[in-house]
């Protein structure tokens, strides 16, 4: 799977050129399906010229922008590596592509700007999270989303104990089982840990220095990687790994109260998923419904700081005003903001020149540091197509202005 944060997508938004083409797709990971991926993503570059071709581009023009994304269609190695789904971004700067934990509808679209809501999953405040599978020979960083879980690759993090460093196996296999055998009658171990390195109660002991070491030295990696985030991260691995774990980690959003418990690598993806996803699931919910009954109590009782009016929000989100956006995730709403009059024209459906205003909206809103979730439409606060939460007053802007 490949990288995607939030510095990738305000690379992408900021990205200048004079056409954008976007391309989303769902893709299948048996091997006996592999044809069917680049079938499919051939029909989807067909679709992307003949949107080109109404745009107004010449053919040569055309062949030109395309070239990297068709000499794509013959790279077995990259539909042999898949994930769930694939986003593709094609200027005349070139092509990136990423493979993601995301199932997308079939999308292409091309305009003066890159379509980027569809990838919000990966980056907005109620569905994101990652994994940190610990286990003796195997560690691996995972990136997960409501939909399914995928490895990234985190190369600074070290891939086994032994790896890291020769002979520490049996000194942490040892610690494991001290820990189980101390148990309590009521399954609770009698290590308490607090942060700090000799910390320990009468009926135990201190991790030892090298297995320590070892852990500081996954958190490093863990924070190269995660040091910009504030997704959830949850540790899989035996349980008596996430106090050892926690006295030296440094991610401020690691989950403390629980475990995805047992050998990571006995489970399938779809079963590290199932379980991790269980974990986060209430925490998203509870922020979520903190985040909507704010929305609800400034919508009834102080309209002017919650609207779902979408000519209010979409330049409220271009200028900044907007703290908290809610968007439906697979919903489009076609038309056009125009900056100098300050005015969003909608349209039925998509015409000439047109654009998805909730694309607009969403990913201005996050380059303005606004907090965005991507919503379920039937999970939309009263119904909306798009909802609010706003910085100030639109008065105390135009006062501001004048």
């Amino acid at each position: 799977m490949d990288t995607f944060d939030r510095a990738t997508l305000r690379a992408l938004a900021e990205h200048e050129s004079e056409v954008y083409v976007s391309l989303y797709m769902e893709t299948m990971r048996n091997e006996s399906d592999w044809s069917q991926n680049t079938i499919r993503y051939k029909n989807l570059l067909t679709e992307a010229r003949d949107i080109l071709r109404e745009q107004g581009h010449r053919e040569n023009e055309i062949d030109v922008l395309l070239e990297p994304a068709r000499a794509l269609a013959d790279d077995t190695t990259f539909w042999r590596q898949v994930s769930n789904g694939v986003a593709l971004f094609l200027t005349a700067d070139g092509l990136q592509t990423y493979r993601l934990p995301l199932q997308f509808d079939e999308f292409v679209t091309a305009g003066d700007h890159f379509h980027l809501k569809p990838l919000f999953p990966l980056i907005a405040s109620n569905n994101r999270f990652f994994v940190l599978a610990l286990s003796q020979n195997d560690v691996k960083l995972f990136q997960g989303t409501h939909q399914s879980i995928g490895e990234v690759d985190a190369r600074e993090i070290p891939g086994s104990l032994t790896e890291s460093s020769p002979g520490v196996v049996d000194d942490a296999e040892r610690e494991v089982q001290h820990r189980t055998a101390n148990r309590t009658p009521s399954g609770r171990t009698d290590q308490v840990y607090h942060g700090h390195p000799h910390d320990k109660d009468d009926n135990s002991r201190t991790v030892k220095p090298e297995i320590k070491q070892f852990f500081r030295s996954v958190d490093e990696g863990v924070m190269k990687y995660l040091a910009d985030e504030d997704a959830p991260l949850l540790i899989a691995g035996v349980s008596e790994y996430l106090p050892m774990y926690r006295e030296v980690n440094s991610y401020a959003h690691l989950v403390e109260n629980d475990v995805v418990a047992g050998n990571p690598e006995d489970l399938r993806p779809t079963e590290l998923h199932e379980k991790a996803w269980s974990i986060v699931e209430p925490i998203f919910e509870a922020t979520q419904q903190e985040a909507l009954e704010v929305f609800d109590q400034h919508y009834h009782q102080n309209g002017n700081l919650a609207s779902g009016n979408f000519h209010e929000i979409v330049p409220a989100c271009a200028y900044g005003r907007v703290d908290t956006l809610f968007v439906p995730i697979d919903e489009y709403r076609w038309g056009r903001f125009d900056p100098s009059s300050n005015t969003v024209e909608l349209h039925g459906s998509h015409e000439t020149g047109d654009y998805d205003l909730l694309n607009y909206a969403a990913v201005h809103a996050h380059l303005n540091g606004a907090t965005v979730y991507a919503l379920r439409p039937e999970n939309m606060p009263n119904g909306q197509f798009v909802a609010a939460v706003f910085r100030y007053p639109a008065d105390v802007s135009a006062t501001e202005e004048g």
